[in-house]
């Protein structure tokens, strides 16, 4: 009979028992068919616990004599690892059997426990044999609950052990793909792996759950958490994965610790002796993954962070939130509430860095879950943030918004894309950059989306091209703006393989939104584009003649091109560098492939060149970078003809979106105004357009007009059509098709000219569309001037007859848009024919423009009068018509064109219709910094600098300063070039014109006129442009030379106005040395000053009796003292208006005051003469003037004060309390004016006669200082003439010092002299009260002249006028040489003399 399990079992136990020290074989035998025999026993099957009990007693005894030979031969402690080993499985197996029962006193538990340690150490080691057996150990202990009883004889060190070697034992245990393993033993041997580790996890897992649901522990939590959050070598995903589950199941026991720990981390966090302190924050984050109830009891303490003081603490703890609600299981937010709230008002936290940390914290949030309930709240948190104070904030929201829009683009909120593109116009350039670059990418990836199908196009996300093109208004940086916009728009803003059909949808539906802002920025970009194209061209040409040109004269222009190519990088001064490295390489492969780029026209092919060359040449190449710029720059990277045959393909096709045809056709006119050279290969859709559309026809034939000389067509085919527009379209379809015919008719038909001409001639006469036929025949004859010619005297009899006819009385009223009537339309129309044809495109014009010119004349002049009808009302836009006229033909007949009507077309300058005015500056300045007229004509502008009108001050002043800016630098250019200096290249060369036309304006003050407000008022335009050229330095050596060249010379149209020429030479003078900026004597300073022929002549040594009265009446009339203060009343008007308002123009550093000369037109004509009067009074300004004859009487001159006297009494502006200012205004009274004498013996006997009357006059009017010579020091600083006794003069000077021991004065007399005089014995008078410097120009002579006539000045009130009223500008001496042979010595035979 064969023995049972257990019976096999008693007998080896007993045969163990009963040996004495086995040896290891035996041993091992026995313990190996022990163990395979206790695997075979299994408890018995007894429902009944009591019978179960009595079954474990009967299985035990027969399993004792086992156990007790284990004990016995102390097989607990052997050393030996496969006796251990085979020990630890019975020992297991005997608990599994025995179970619950525990087979083996308390007192040896803790040796087999050791030995259950022993083993699991060893379960990391899987491909061990004895894994298998190791592993059925960790189950036997799992489903026995063995380890509680560590828990009952106190092993709780054991228990610790076992935790720590748990987790460094335990295995992941993925599910792996086993399919593509072809052989089956591997993927069978595979699986079991995986089973086995998973049925380790479990097992493990099993018994470390019941220890701690049984008695958990603070070392226990501690190893839990610390493998729960371990980083580094030692962490493995098995193990968190471990620690993960444990808290799961064991959330109740866990809790109390686990929340005592992390509370004591908040706040006692130094006391805490465990590592784990400083992570905290990510064991709360691991919790809250698993157990997120655990931590409610710890949120208040959790939400105390955010709010804590220190930044560091609060962003810690804002990015843990924000890790916590990025989960799925918190997005919403329910969970922690109050947290979640807390987390929101930290977007709005006082630091910009925790607001940055919670806009990161916020784009997780909506990711995880951009649907759920929380998702507005975090998304209008963010879409805050971009208008916040800080750029820094700014920039991080920006880069936050456009990470959503493009993870979610479908669904993007509206109002974030639109709020996210308003960045592109922020405050801050670090903002706009990056706003750029992110935005750039966002309609990259929608238009990807777009191509693929999973989006359709959205006016939301197009008005993102529309906002990067405004950053090309950007007044900070416009012009690398623009650099930049331009790279953005032709290699960032769409994905690099999208096709052009795909492109055009885009650019079609961006001319949808597009406002004219946005098209004149793209406008700017095309045009920078073809312009750095042309200027690269050229270059490129320089590049290849250099081998047979002129080396140096080569490198020169080189240089100037590379400063032009250079300013269209965003860098400009790296890009000469780059440039210059680019020549020194010679790479005439680099410079074929740019060439091959700039020829190009197709997009496509223009990338794979592109592409091509930056391979060759390489990431590594020096020059990659720039090279990769320039070739985008090339290349038609923005639009190009493939462009184009899109937009015609889409025009003329019946299934295109007809809402869609005007931006079609306004983005198809924007590609050709910049390039029409991409119209070649869609000639045809084009013709069949411009037939079918009369809508846009005027773009299309400008279009047209451009594009006609790259294209190749048959003019036959579009001579119909332009034909039918010269006769019967609008003016500028009529243009534009004239220079349509005149490119694509071949040198064969030039004929069509003449034809032409005959048929407008033909239709000119009968009436039929005239407005279009004049401008028809005005582009004919710029380009045929043989067929013009041969109709002239028709078309220009037809015009005259237009001026001479009479205004209808029934003719329809003015048009409102034009303010002009039909007649003075057809005027214009017709001046505008003659005008052009004169100016022809090709070829010379022979005919005589002197008829032309005798017209404009009159119609500038006339006003209605002489022949010229006009109505009334728009008289003034024929005038206007006629001026741009003369401007227009100064172009190349300025040699013919009159001084009079230049003095007729600058005088627009002033014309009494502001509108009129301001038109024809804007044109008069367009045409100047285009350099298309002579810069003599920029003097109109100073007619409205000084005018009465605010705005047209505010244009004039800031276009005479562009014009100034750019005649300096162009001047300054050509003498670095020429190394000459040609002074009418200066813009102070103007004030010669101005001069001559002020001369013979005929409002100049008559001779009588002795009013320095009248003067100053009408030498406005003079003093507002000498005070803007002043202040240019490299401007202000000239304009001395340039008056003083005026003094000498006389004028060659009217000899009788030399005078008034002289006048205003000696008032600019005067403003030009009281200046205190200007040094005659700099190097700048030209030596010669060439004066135009036409205006001016050599002054004659010997002149007419009725020349030289009128000379010295002038000059004599006219003192020096007299035009300093007119100087000085003109700028006192400046600065009393700019104290009382705020200029509307900012000028820029050393520039004058805003120039007001409307304020000095109110003070001359808003008062009576009395208020005049009363006006000079207050102010003390002293009239200079002699008596009408030498011998006056003292009662004529008392006729003239009472006459005077009763003026101002009979204004009622002088109060009683002035009365004692009333003998100061009697003594200013202006005496008539006394022709010069031309004898120093004519004026000293008028002196003494003046004298001898001066002292029998009871009057106080006048008297000698001799009255107050007990003054002594009073009369220091004043200005005297002194009678010399040895030749009967007076001679001019001032009193310096006063000897009182002496009794005499220092005087500096102006011819260089000083002497001691005592005054009390000598014949002298005082003159007004100025400065030393001011009087040096009395005592020299215009240098126009060959010979000094001495000058007489009346007798001044003796009274010592108020200090406060002396002119403090003029103190330093006028820069002038003068003939010293010129000055007259004094004799001084009573006087010391002093060197």
């Amino acid at each position: 009979m064969e023995k049972t399990p257990r019976e096999i079992v008693s007998e080896m136990g007993s045969r163990l028992l009963q040996s004495y020290r086995p040896n290891k074989g035996t041993l091992v035998k026995s313990l190996r068919e022990a163990a395979t025999t206790l695997s075979q026993i299994e408890q018995p099957l007894v429902t009944e616990a009591v019978s179960k009990k009595q079954a474990l007693k009967l299985i035990g005894a027969e399993l004792r004599p086992l156990t007790k030979s284990i004990i016995k031969l102390d097989l607990l402690k052997n050393r030996d690892n496969d006796v251990s080993l085979l020990v630890t499985v019975c020992v297991s197996e005997i608990f599994r059997i025995l179970a619950p029962e525990p087979p083996f006193e308390d007192k040896y538990l803790r040796d087999i426990f050791g030995l259950f340690l022993a083993e699991f150490s060893e379960l990391s080691d899987t491909v061990s044999p004895y894994f298998s057996r190791r592993a059925k150990i960790l189950e036997t202990v799992s489903r026995c609950k063995c380890s509680l009883l560590m828990l009952d004889v106190d092993c709780h060190d054991l228990i610790h052990e076992m935790f720590n070697t748990f987790f460094s034992v335990v295995r992941d245990h993925y599910q792996q793909n086993l399919a593509h393993q072809k052989n089956a033993k591997v993927q069978q041997r595979k699986a079991n792996t995986q089973q086995a580790q998973q049925s380790l996890f479990n097992d493990i897992l099993t018994i470390m759950t019941d220890i701690l649901k049984e008695e958990a522990s603070s070392s226990l939590v501690g190893v839990i958490l610390e493998n729960l959050v371990k980083e580094g070598k030692d962490a493995t995903p098995a193990a968190n994965n471990l620690a993960s589950s444990l808290i799961k199941n064991c959330t109740d026991t866990l809790e109390p610790l686990i929340c005592s720990f992390l509370t004591s981390c908040f706040m006692e966090k130094d006391s805490i002796q465990s590592n784990l302190k400083d992570s905290y924050h990510e064991i709360i984050f691991m919790i809250s993954l698993n157990a997120p109830q655990i931590l409610l009891a710890i949120i208040p303490n959790f939400t105390q962070e955010l709010l804590t003081d220190q930044v560091d603490v609060r962003i810690k703890a804002l990015n843990l939130a924000g890790r916590i609600f990025t989960q799925p299981n918190h997005c919403s937010g329910e969970i922690y509430r109050d947290l979640f709230v807390e987390f929101l008002r930290r977007f709005s936290d006082k630091s910009a860095e925790v607001r940055m940390a919670a806009l990161k914290c916020g784009k997780q949030c909506y990711l995880a879950n951009p649907s759920g309930n929380k998702a507005s709240g975090v998304l209008t948190a963010i879409q805050e943030r971009l208008l916040d104070f800080d750029d820094r904030v700014r920039t991080q929201a920006l880069v936050v918004t456009c990470d959503i829009m493009k993870s979610n683009m479908k669904y993007a909120p509206l109002n974030l894309i639109s709020e996210a593109t308003e960045r592109l116009r922020d405050k801050k350039i670090s903002v706009r950059k990056k706003a750029m670059q992110q935005l750039s990418k966002v309609y990259q990836d929608y238009c990807d989306k777009c191509s693929k199908g999973y989006m359709t196009i959205n006016d939301h996300f197009e008005q993102i091209p529309c906002k990067i093109l405004l950053l090309c208004c950007d007044k900070d940086c416009k012009e690398s703006w623009s650099h930049n916009v331009e790279l953005v728009l032709s290699d960032d803003l769409y994905p690099r393989l999208l096709p052009v059909e795909e492109r055009m949808r885009h650019w079609v539906q961006c001319f949808v939104v597009m406002n004219h802002i946005h098209l004149k920025s793209l406008s700017s970009i095309l045009s920078q584009k073809r312009r750095f194209q042309s200027e690269l061209r050229h270059c490129l040409t320089l590049w290849r003649e250099a081998k047979d040109h002129n080396v140096e004269e080569v490198k020169r222009k080189q240089k100037s091109c590379f400063v032009k190519l250079s300013s269209g990088f965003p860098d400009a001064s790296k890009a000469e560098d780059f440039f210059h490295r680019l020549d020194q390489m010679n790479d005439a492969s680099i410079f074929d492939a740019l060439t091959l780029l700039l020829d190009e026209l197709t997009f496509t092919k223009a990338q794979t060149i592109r592409e091509k060359f930056l391979e060759r040449i390489g990431a590594n190449h020096q020059l990659f970078d720039f090279l990769r710029i320039l070739s985008t720059k090339c290349a038609p990277t923005i639009f190009s003809s493939e462009h184009v045959r899109y937009l015609m393909d889409q025009l003329s096709s019946s299934t295109s979106d007809t809402q869609l045809k005007a931006p079609f056709i306004k983005l198809l006119l924007v590609i050709l105004n910049m390039f029409p050279s991409y119209l070649r290969g869609s000639e045809k859709q084009f013709l069949e357009l411009l037939e079918d559309d009369d809508s846009v026809a005027d773009e299309l034939t400008e279009a047209l007009s451009k594009a006609a000389p790259y294209i190749s067509a048959n003019f036959s085919d579009y001579s119909p059509v332009l034909e039918k527009m010269c006769l019967e379209g609008t003016r500028s379809q009529a243009k534009h098709a004239v220079s349509a015919i005149a490119s694509l008719a071949r040198s064969s038909e030039k004929s069509v000219f003449s034809k032409l001409c005959k048929k407008l001639r033909d239709s000119l006469l009968r009436g039929r569309k005239i407005p279009t036929t004049l401008q028809s025949l005005a582009c004919v004859g710029q380009y045929s001037v043989l067929a013009f010619d041969n109709l002239y005297e028709d078309i220009s009899r037809y015009v005259y007859q237009v001026f001479q006819a009479e205004p209808s009385d029934n003719q329809p009223p003015c048009d409102q848009s034009s303010g002009c009537c039909n007649s003075c339309k057809l005027k214009i129309y017709g001046l505008k024919t003659l005008v052009k044809s004169f100016l022809p495109r090709h070829g010379q014009v022979v005919r005589k423009i002197d008829d032309l010119l005798n017209i404009l004349k009159k119609t500038l002049r006339s006003q209605g009068l002489e022949g010229i009808k006009s109505c009334d009302d728009t008289g003034a836009n024929v005038r206007l018509a006629a001026a741009k006229a003369v401007l227009l033909l100064s172009r190349k007949w300025d040699l013919h064109i009159s001084p009079e009507l230049f003095r007729l077309t600058i005088s627009m300058g002033k014309d009494s219709n502001a509108f009129i005015t301001k038109t024809f500056l804007t044109k008069l300045q367009k045409l100047l910094m285009e350099n298309m007229i002579p810069r003599r004509y920029a003097c109109a502008f100073s007619f409205s600098v000084s005018g009465p009108c605010r705005d047209l001050q505010n244009d004039s002043l800031r276009y005479i300063y562009g014009f100034t800016r750019n005649a300096t630098r162009e001047a300054r250019a050509g003498r670095d070039v020429d190394q000459r200096e040609s002074l009418t290249d200066c813009p102070a060369y103007m004030i010669v014109f101005l001069i001559h036309v002020l001369a013979h304006d005929p409002d100049f003050p008559s001779e009588d006129c002795m009013d320095e407000h009248v003067y100053a008022r009408f030498c406005g335009p003079l003093l507002s442009i000498l005070q803007v050229l002043l202040s240019n330095k490299e401007i202000a050596p000239f304009l001395c030379c340039i008056l003083r060249a005026i003094k000498r010379a006389e004028d060659a149209v009217d000899a009788c106005k030399t005078p008034r020429l002289h006048i205003l030479a000696d008032i600019g003078s005067s403003a030009v040395n009281t200046s205190k900026c200007i040094d005659a004597t700099s190097p700048q300073a030209p030596r010669s000053i060439l004066l135009p022929s036409s205006l001016y002549k050599l002054g004659q040594t010997s002149m007419s009796d009725s020349q030289n009265k009128a000379k010295s009446h002038t000059r004599n009339t006219l003192e020096q003292t007299f035009m300093e203060r007119v100087v000085h009343i003109f700028r006192s008007q400046i600065s009393l208006k700019c104290q009382e308002d705020t200029p509307a123009v900012v000028l820029e550093d050393g520039d004058l005051p805003l120039l007001l000369g409307n304020q000095i037109e109110t003070s001359m004509t808003g008062s009576t003469e009395a208020s005049k009067n009363n006006t000079r009074c207050s102010k003390k300004r002293t009239h200079l003037g002699m008596p009408e004859k030498s011998t006056t009487t003292s009662r004529e001159m008392k006729n003239v004060t009472s006459k005077k006297c009763k003026t101002v009494e009979g204004g009622g502006h002088i109060s009683r309390d002035s009365t004692v200012s009333l003998r100061t205004v009697e003594s200013e009274i202006p005496k008539k004016k006394l022709e010069r004498h031309s004898t120093c013996s004519k004026e000293s006997a008028g002196a003494s006669v003046s004298n001898n009357v001066t002292s029998s006059k009871p009057s106080r009017v006048v008297s000698t200082l001799k009255d107050t010579s007990n003054h002594g020091e009073a009369i220091i600083g004043q200005r005297i003439k002194l009678l010399s006794p040895a030749d009967g003069c007076f001679h001019h000077g001032t009193v310096e010092r006063f000897n009182s021991k002496s009794n005499s004065h220092k005087i500096a007399f102006d011819n260089g002299d000083v002497e001691l005089v005592c005054l009390d014995s000598e014949s002298w008078e005082t003159l007004s009260h100025e400065s030393m410097g001011q009087q040096e120009i009395l005592g020299k002579e215009t240098e126009s002249f060959g010979s000094r006539v001495p000058e007489v000045k009346t007798k001044q009130q003796k009274k010592k006028l108020p200090t406060k009223l002396n002119p403090t500008a003029g103190e330093e001496s006028v820069s002038e040489v003068t003939n010293t042979s010129d000055n007259i010595g004094l004799g001084r035979s009573r006087r010391q003399r002093m060197s």
